[in-house]
């Protein structure tokens, strides 16, 4: 059972008033087709549980709390080239899973080590509307880029009901001592990386695991928020520093 307690709301959640479309990330924009081809939808039971990002044709990077409860690869399958997850798309199985050795799942240590590949049993069909993202190169949080958050998420943090739609925020990618400042409790650390809090800008349930990109690069894996909207950076593990893992990874399924 994926952990989704309050230090692990992580997502895309917006308000909504009655009668309203329901909205995922906080102060986003709908997708269009073809426009984040590298987005993937991780689905157990038919429904949509996190998100994840193509890397390769046959690997999708993830966060590890969104795997770690599998009983089986069987229980989960992968959704990619689709903006709406529950009418369209490719479905693809999965061949295995590798969580950091690391990771223990623990949110008294800010989830360090959240973040998991996966390897699919088929190869996706690189087209229009599904592609892989190259992985950061270099360091992002240095407090001078923005980068776009992208997923599915539940309405709000009270009302479980899911969104279809896939939605975008751009956000500021701050320092990472200023993400370290601000998360003293759980403490954040190198292979973290925070957005700044912004008014109407967050992530929420649903989202974990999704991708942050800066410059056409993945540089970060949605992990952790304190609260979703909240005044507290938005927390991810670091891509940049997990490139030898997720190398590594890719070669031994």
């Amino acid at each position: 059972m994926m952990k989704l307690a309050i230090l692990l709301v992580v997502a895309a959640i917006a308000k909504q008033t009655y009668g309203d479309e329901p909205e995922a990330i906080v102060g986003g924009d709908y997708a269009v087709l073809g426009q984040i081809k590298y987005i993937a939808s991780l689905q157990t039971n038919g429904g949509h549980m996190c998100g994840g990002s193509l890397i390769s044709d046959t690997h999708v990077l993830t966060a590890a709390h969104c795997v770690e409860g599998l009983h089986s690869v069987n229980d989960m399958t992968v959704v990619t080239g689709t903006i709406n997850w529950m009418i369209s798309g490719q479905t693809h199985k999965i061949k295995c899973i590798r969580i950091h050795p690391k990771y223990n799942g623990d949110p008294m240590g800010a989830y360090k080590y959240d973040i998991a590949v996966i390897t699919l049993v088929k190869p996706i069909i690189i087209n229009a509307n599904q592609a892989p993202i190259p992985l950061a190169n270099m360091n992002y949080a240095t407090g001078n880029y923005r980068g776009t958050v992208c997923g599915w998420g539940l309405i709000n943090e009270r009302w479980n009901i899911p969104i279809f739609r896939l939605r975008c925020v751009e956000m500021k990618i701050l320092e990472t001592a200023h993400c370290m400042k601000e998360h003293t409790y759980p403490q954040t650390s190198k292979g973290h990386m925070c957005t700044k809090a912004e008014v109407d800008k967050a992530f929420c349930s649903g989202d974990s695991g999704g991708p942050l990109v800066a410059n056409g690069q993945l540089c970060g894996i949605v992990s952790w928020s304190k609260r979703c909207g909240g005044d507290s950076p938005d927390v991810y593990t670091s891509v940049y520093d997990y490139r030898d893992f997720i190398k590594e990874s890719q070669m031994m399924c």
